[in-house]
């Protein structure tokens, strides 16, 4: 065989090689991925616009002594 079909088949070998492990031994692709919501929970929004909404009013306060 020459170089350049020994190398061939070598980048082939390492090809079919990595599929094989990728598939046989990767366990992330085989478990689901949990759906996680995008949308926030509607008490942990007004929560946090209140706390911001009393932080702005102490700088305001800061700001006017």
């Amino acid at each position: 065989m020459s170089k350049k079909t020994t190398n061939l088949l070598g980048i082939v070998i390492a090809i079919l090689a990595g599929t094989y492990f990728n598939l046989m031994l990767c366990n992330t692709c085989i478990t689901k991925t949990d759906d996680t919501p995008s949308v926030e929970n509607t008490a942990d929004v007004t929560k946090n616009s209140m706390l911001a909404e009393k932080k702005n009013e102490r700088q305001n306060l800061d700001k006017d002594n």
